[in-house]
């Protein structure tokens, strides 16, 4: 075992290290790895699905003349961050400083993209009460703001998230259907989300928990004739920008749904196949079954004017309101599926309207990105990594995230940096021949940062020496190997202040040694930064020394697990928390390194966990108010250490 100490002092907060605990999921969710968010291709638009009565496809709006009158010509279209390169699999053309330069962004040429969309659709036009502000909103398509397609597209490319929307279910079992447009060329305008037809059958129910997909204030939280309960709510991004979320046909309590369903006014009696009549009958059939209408505990959680947080349990889904069940009822009012009653959830992304003078408030937005058909040959624009003119909304992985492929990352890079965040950590490991990626992006970090991925040892001293021209130095360092064995670095750099600092990589034992005894016991600097890896069985190590140096640090490589925690122990007691656990992977042998500071704030440190483990225990922390402040994944990217701080 090597070791190498220096001074330390003491200061009393909080550490521990305990076994991971199962996170907690609602009553009948079915739990999923939430890093992966569930993304699936979409399915065409099932026949019980929703349609749109002619008569509010499209109401007159005020002025319509002065349609088209915003200025979007002078737009800048927004930089397609979902189409940037990955160079030759290895390293990743990505500089961040401040918000990404669109200019500093390697774009894709000559790529075909998904079907040619259409921003204009014939729909939707919704009047809706703001129970908040007690007033009616028009929530409408691009085609009551703009006159021409043109136009519409042109304002529709310029717009890009300014906060991470997230989908807002959690079930396995649950993917799209309906999409901007129907197979049968209707408008939709937004998206609907159901079961496989697997996860539902006789006496299964076939509802899923409802999430806000982004935090903010309920505006709305009501009982419609045609949406059925309706929840909308408001968020606002740090630069202002307003969007609003809708969730429609929601479940309101057994009681409640069939009672207001028996009370649906009925336009004209007289057409038996109407849907609001259709949907009363349905209402009055004897001995309505919960499995369809649910229970008196599946209610509306929200109400108006609630704070929510991105991910809370708004609701359930369901089909509530002539414009949710009604289109799969017969015209005796028995549902077409006996087993669902058309039970889904029907989702809106609304921006406020480029164009008030047209009289509508909100305008419907695409929130992945597509404005195209669900139909089979347009499956693969809905998945994370499809080519699109538009950027997507909803968020291709969460902001911390663990076994991502590495392309998913440097393809989505704007997303998150062009809400201001910063990565906070990020560690690239192996699955077989495929590269994955766990990390953090985190808004209160510097703006002024670069992050370069999988770079051979000749182009990090390139950057290297690029970055520190610039004023930059190496913040951390993450490890892995190519195919052929060889180091692949991914590091992370931040703004050097007045310190002094020195650099290695591809360090050997003896030569990082000589290296310690001048940076360290000469020098008197500290390490800040530290990894041991392994090529072709042999150790290297890669690192910082600064000259900041308050109270010293304790650092250990080369340690079996039982020896690591001992340490560890000894370290929490003597006051210093961990900064960095490295697991050094040698074949199928790993050993332990570890970085001690004086402790300045609560830590948790954790390793060897699954991928559940850490799923678990990050829900788990995260809920304490603890951010991920470092990860690394390893053993063919089946476990993880991380750092969480507060």
């Amino acid at each position: 075992m090597k070791q190498v100490c220096s001074l330390l002092w003491l200061t009393a907060l909080l550490c521990a290290l305990s076994m991971t605990t199962k996170a907690q999921v609602p009553p009948g969710e079915n739990d999923a790895n939430l890093s992966e968010l569930l993304y699936r291709p979409i399915k065409p638009t099932a026949k019980l699905m929703e349609g749109i009565e002619p008569a509010i496809q499209q109401k007159p709006v005020a002025n319509p003349a002065l349609r088209g009158n915003i200025n979007v010509r002078t737009l800048k279209v927004a930089p397609k961050w979902n189409r940037v390169a990955d160079n030759n699999t290895q390293l990743i053309s990505i500089d961040n400083t401040h918000l990404l330069p669109a200019g500093k962004m390697q774009v894709m040429k000559a790529e075909a993209f998904c079907t040619p969309p259409t921003v204009t659709i014939g729909c939707c036009s919704y009047n809706i009460k703001d129970e908040s502000a007690n007033k009616n909103q028009l929530y409408a398509s691009p085609a009551s703001v703009f006159n021409n397609e043109t136009d519409a597209r042109t304002y529709a490319e310029s717009l890009t998230p300014k906060l991470p929307f997230f989908l807002p279910f959690r079930n396995s079992k649950v993917y799209p259907a309906g999409a901007w447009i129907y197979d049968n060329g209707s408008g939709h305008g937004s998206v609907d989300f159901l079961k496989t037809s697997d996860a539902y059958g006789p006496g299964i129910d076939p509802t899923f928990g409802v999430y806000a997909s982004a935090a903010g204030k309920v505006v709305t939280a009501m009982w419609d004739p045609f949406f059925g309960n309706v929840v909308i709510i408001e968020h606002t991004a740090a630069d202002g920008t307003v969007y609003r979320t809708g969730y429609f046909h929601l479940r309101g309590g057994f009681d409640h749904d069939v009672q207001n369903a028996k009370n649906t006014p009925v336009a004209d009696p007289s057409k038996i196949d109407a849907r609001d009549t259709k949907y009363k009958k349905f209402a009055n059939l004897p001995n309505p079954s919960k499995q369809l209408w649910g229970t008196n505990d599946q209610k509306l959680k929200v109400k108006a004017g609630d704070p929510v947080y991105a991910g809370q349990q708004i609701a359930w889904a369901g089909n509530t309101g002539y414009g949710g069940a009604g289109w799969g009822l017969n015209t005796d009012g028995t549902p077409m599926n006996p087993n669902t009653a058309n039970n889904h959830l029907h989702f809106m992304l609304w921006i406020k309207s480029p164009n008030p003078a047209t009289g509508v408030d909100w305008m419907e937005v695409d929130a992945y990105g597509v404005y195209a058909k669900s139909e089979d040959n347009n499956a693969g624009c809905y998945e994370v990594g499809a080519n699109s003119a538009f950027n997507r909304f909803f968020a291709p992985f969460y902001p911390s995230f663990h076994n991502v492929p590495v392309e998913h990352i440097t393809r989505y890079w704007g997303y998150y940096t062009g809400m201001g965040m910063a990565l906070q950590t990020l560690s690239v490991h192996k699955s077989g021949n495929q590269y994955l990626a766990s990390g953090s992006f985190q808004y209160g970090l510097p703006s002024q940062w670069y992050c370069r991925i999988n770079m051979n040892s000749t182009q990090y001293q390139q950057y290297f020496d690029e970055y520190y021209g610039k004023g930059y130095i190496p913040r951390q360092i993450s490890v892995t190997n190519d195919n052929s064995g060889n180091p692949l670095f991914t590091v992370i750099w931040k703004q050097r202040g007045g310190e002094n600092f020195a650099a290695v990589h591809n360090a050997t034992d003896e030569v990082y040694a000589a290296k310690w005894k001048t940076f360290v016991e000469q020098g008197k600097m500290r390490v800040t930064e530290h990894v041991a890896y392994y090529v072709g069985g042999k150790r290297y190590h890669a690192g910082v020394f600064g000259s900041s140096n308050p109270g010293g640090f304790y650092m250990y490589y080369g340690m079996n697990t039982n020896d690591f925690t001992k340490k560890f122990d000894e370290m929490n007691k003597a006051g210093l928390m961990t900064v960095n656990v490295n697991i050094e992977e040698n074949g199928n042998q790993n050993s332990v390194g570890g970085l001690w500071w004086p402790r300045n704030k609560a830590y948790y440190s954790y390793m060897d966990m699954s991928p559940a483990d850490y799923q678990a225990k990050f829900t788990d922390l995260t809920a304490q108010g603890y951010q991920l402040f470092r990860i690394q994944g390893y053993d063919n990217s089946s476990r993880f250490a991380a750092i969480w701080t507060k």
